[in-house]
Order: C-alpha cells, then structure tokens, then sequence
C-alpha cells in the first residue's frame, strides 16, 4: 500500500529538472491580457530549488516549485518581468503585460432609445393565473414607458438606481383573459413628440389555459424537486427527492423545467425529463389521510398513512429536538388519525396536524436525532421508514460509504504542480478504506480504481445500499491561490451537521486554515435523507501551500487519521444526543 501511494504522487506531479531555470505559469494563461478586475494573480511553476523574482519583489518558492503572487493594478497598462535563477547560474525572464480597463460607470442614456429590458421569470417560459411578471428596463429618461397590455411602467428615483436615470421598473399579474400565444413581450418608450421606441424580450411567453388540471407523475424514486428552474454550477437548488408515480399538478414552464403547484401556498419546479404527462388527465382528487400505522420491526421503525393518490412531500429534521418533519401536500388529516405505538424503538410519539388547510402533516419525536430515513409509497400508503441509531456505536459495529469524488474523463481541480483532484481523492480515500478496516469497520465505495462514475449513479448506488454513514472526499479550488485555502466540510440537511462539525475539528488539528463547516449545500450526495453524510473539501489544490501539503505521503495520513478520529467523535456523541 505504501507503496502504491508513492506512485500515486508521483504520476500526480509532472518531473521538472532541479537545475534548470524553468516556468510554467497558471496565471495569466497568456503573456498579455485584458483585465476587468484589478485584483490579479501570477502563479505557476518552476524549477525545484530554483529563485523567482517578479519585478523587484522575491516571491516565495514552495518545495513543490511551486509560487503565487497578488496584485493591484492601477487602471492602463502594468508590465510585470517574472525572473527564475537556478542553482546552476542559468536564468530564465517572462514578460507580462496586464491591461485594466475598469467597468465603465453607468450613465443615463444620451438618445431616444431603449438599451436593455430584463423580465422575470426569464427564459422561455409558460405561465399561468396568478402569476407575476416583472420588469426593468433602461432607456431615455424623462419619458411615457409602458408594456404587457400598455401597463405603464414607472421610471425609478436615482436613489434606487445608484445615481443613474432613465431606470424604469413595473410587474404585472396574469389575467384569465391574457392570451400570450409563444409572443415576445413589447416594451414602448414614447416621448412628448410622439415618437416610440420599441424593444422586445429576449424569450418567448405564453399562458398555460387548462380546463382542467394538468398533471403528471414522477418516473422514478431518484426524481427531485428544485426551489427553481436555475442555480448556480452545481444546479438548482434541491427541496428533496420523490419516489415514484407521485402526483404533480403542472401550473407552467421555465426553460427545461416544469413549476408545479404542491399546495395552495408551495410551488417548485422539477426537470420536465422527470415527469411522465402521457398520463389520463383528470380533475386532482380530494385526498383524505386516514388508516395511520406506526411500528417497528427488527431493524426499522415505520410510520405510514393511507392517501386517495402517491401526493408530493417534503420534509426536514428538527436535531435538538429529536424530531422529523413530513408534510403530505394536497391531504387533509382526518381527526382522531391514530397515534399508537407498536414495537418501536426509536420513534417515541407521533403527531398530526393542518398547518394549512391543504398539507397534512407528520411530527414524528425520537428518542435520538435523527440518524436518517426514507420516505415512499406502497400503493397509495405513504410511508416514512426511520433508521435507528446503531445499538453499538463503535466502527466495527457500522458501514460506512465512502466516495472518492470525480474520475476518469471527470478530473476535478488541477494544481499548480500539475496534480490532479481525480486522482488524490482515490488515494485518500483508498487509505481512509485501509484505516477503518483495521479499526474493524465496513466500507463501500463507489469507486476503488481510476474511472468515471456519473454522480447520478453514485447517489443511486448509496441510496440502495443504505450504509449507516457517507464520506465524500473531495478537494476544494478557487481561482484566488493566494488568499483562499483551509479545509472545509459541507451539508445540507440539519441532522448531517454534527458529523460534519466532528469530522471539520479534527481536520483542523493538522493546521490547515478554518474554511469552515457550511451548511445548505447542493452537492448531489448531501441530498439523500437515509443515512448522515459528510462532504469533506480537505484543502485547496489551486493554493501552493495547501498543494504542497496534500502532495505530502505522511500528511495525506495524517488527514485520513483525522477523519477517522472525527468519526469516532461523532459516534460518541450520538449516545447522548
């Protein structure tokens, strides 16, 4: 294994001679570059041994080679001579030539015109009764604006547009009588002349009339609803995952996804590849909740309530007090639904309530925070499966999943020495696999070799398996290699906190900077709610000093040691909370 570990850091890092005077920057990509930004960065590689100087400053050099350097630019040109000196007298000189141009600063438009419309929702979108669209537009200030059905637009004090005029803004809310047909939305200008300067939007809109509702079902148990039809590089935001042939009332359309009505007051989005509509439309049926069921059997504890259809659900946990919320959206709970306990162990009480008048809802106490659960349908009854906290809480007593992050033609982030994240999380992870074996514990993975797993298939894999923690190993990268680096760990469910906040103070014992335990994050595999998982970012490959670290045989060790320890906190802490 020791072994197979030196040539895991050696294939990460590509040789560079030690005497010759050599450079290979990062940044810049090219030697001269227009800039937006004043805050710029020179980091790359050099010679092992070898000195850099960049203009009069000496830059510090890192064993790996490896150097990064900040600066300000004053607006216009700045000329940079990066110089490395090798021990053997040669030298080697690059230069770099920045050109800033800040931003220009907004000013009011100077002709009868219109420079720009923004609406909301964007996209192409279909929208329905109620809905509100919104607008902002710039254009000539001092004038008549106006828009959908000639609703006129109000044109914003200065105060509001950071001292600029001409900013007009207005919303609007779909009638029944609208009849969007796939149109560009017209915005006018008119002065007191008479003249009109017209601009259309950039998509297309239309208004979603259905005599009666429009409905389809999910197509599997790995569907998932988002908070909206966007996000950011990791997608939407996720509200949850949906088992399958739930229920869902279409009210419209953004782009790629279609927004569904949950309840009277909850609307969210999902995939439009993730629903089936080639289904029988039909009047949405009245569902009441009654047949309530709770027990426990030899591994589980259950709860589980019968509907008049597979309606959609969302949940969340309540970690201080011991609690997991589901709300069954378009039920009604029938009154006296039972609340009696057969064999659990876990679950302590249940409690039934109408927070509005179209969502059910279940409050099931426990007797620890929560460890995890499923949620799902058997027919029509819904069911929520609660996980029990391990009656041994020791690693040999548990199976823990581990998940060495990217693969294959997935590389993840590269440093500056050229070592890649693909290939460091396997060899972290392989050790993390070794350490906890020997304590006696069980691992699966969702890789051992060097391959590419789509992360959908992970989430698929883990989501089947059931183990009683995750691990994801990953390295972190920013495009800053100077002032951002630590380690970090990331979740998205409350009950997944004190895993992450134990395995987060270990990690800091081995030095690295705090970046912090951050939660509500929206990485495919902190979304299930069957087991606690962890996203542990070890540190920053695209900074020199963390990368020197990582690349480190005794540090990798000693970080996967550090896992392992918070682990074993978080165990012992779980008998008490």
């Amino acid at each position: 294994m020791k072994r197979f570990l030196q040539i895991v850091v050696v294939l990460c890092i590509p040789f560079i001679a030690h005497s010759q005077a050599t450079l290979r920057l990062s940044q810049p990509s090219r030697d001269q570059i227009n800039v937006s930004n004043s805050k710029q960065f020179i980091a790359g590689r050099t010679c092992v041994g070898c000195l850099v100087r960049i203009n009069d400053d000496t830059v510090h050099v890192y064993s790996t080679g490896t150097f990064a350097a900040k600066y300000d630019l004053p607006t216009g040109r700045s000329s940079f001579a990066v110089r490395v000196d090798a021990p053997n007298g040669e030298t080697y000189t690059r230069n770099l030539t920045f050109y800033y141009n800040p931003p220009p600063t907004p000013t009011a438009t100077s002709v009868f015109r219109i420079d720009y419309i923004e609406i909301s929702p964007g996209g192409n979108v279909q929208l329905s009764e109620g809905d509100t669209l919104r607008i902002k537009m710039k254009g000539y200030p001092g004038q008549e604006a106006s828009w959908f059905n000639n609703v006129p637009l109000r044109e914003l004090p200065t105060s509001q547009t950071g001292g600029v005029r001409g900013v007009y803004s207005g919303s609007y809310i779909i009638q029944p009588s609208d009849s969007l047909l796939n149109g560009k939305i017209m915005v006018k200008l008119r002065n007191r002349d008479g003249e009109t300067a017209v601009l259309g939007s950039p998509y297309r809109y239309s208004v979603m009339h259905n005599e009666i509702p429009f409905t389809g079902r999910t197509i599997d148990n790995m569907t998932y609803l988002t908070a909206s039809p966007s996000g950011d590089r990791l997608g939407p935001d996720k509200i949850g995952y949906l088992d399958k042939d739930v229920l869902l009332h279409i009210i419209g359309r953004q782009n790629d996804y279609y927004k569904v009505r949950l309840s009277s007051k909850t609307t969210a989005y999902i995939p439009e590849a993730l629903v089936d509509t080639e289904i029988p439309q039909e009047e949405l049926p009245v569902s009441i909740a009654d047949d309530a069921r709770i027990w426990g059997d030899d591994r589980y504890d259950y709860v589980s309530v019968a509907l008049s259809d597979k309606l959609p659900y969302t949940s969340t946990q309540l970690v201080s007090s011991k609690k997991i919320i589901l709300d069954i959206h378009g039920a009604y709970a029938e009154k006296g639904l039972s609340t009696v306990l057969q064999n659990t162990r876990e679950i302590t009480s249940i409690a039934w309530g109408q927070p509005t008048p179209d969502v059910c809802r279940l409050v099931i106490s426990l007797q620890h925070a929560p460890w995890g659960y499923q949620v799902y349908y058997d027919n029509n009854r819904i069911t929520v499966k609660v996980k029990r906290v391990p009656e041994k809480l020791s690693l040999k007593d548990i199976v823990i999943g581990i998940d060495p992050g990217h693969g294959g033609s997935n590389p993840g982030a590269t440093g500056l020495t050229g070592a890649v994240e693909k290939n460091l999380t396997l060899t972290l992870a392989l050790q993390l696999k070794t350490l906890l074996e020997k304590e006696g514990g069980t691992v699966i993975m969702s890789r051992t070799t060097e391959k590419f797993v789509p992360n959908e298939d992970r989430l698929s894999f883990f989501r089947r398996a059931n183990p009683d923690l995750l691990l994801s190993i990953h390295l972190n990268s920013s495009v800053n290699p100077v002032e951002v680096y630590g380690t970090a760990t990331y979740y998205k469910h409350p009950f997944c906190e004190p895993l992450n906040a134990a395995i987060h103070e270990r990690l800091l014992q081995t030095g690295l900077r705090d970046f912090g335990n951050n939660p509500d994050f929206n990485f495919i595999l902190n979304n299930p709610t069957e087991f606690p998982d962890a996203l542990i970012e070890t540190l920053f490959l695209s900074n020199p000093g963390d990368e020197e670290k990582i690349l480190q045989p005794a540090f990798q060790q000693l970080m996967v040691e550090k896992i392992v320890e918070g682990v074993k906190d978080y165990l012992k802490q779980a008998t008490v909370r």
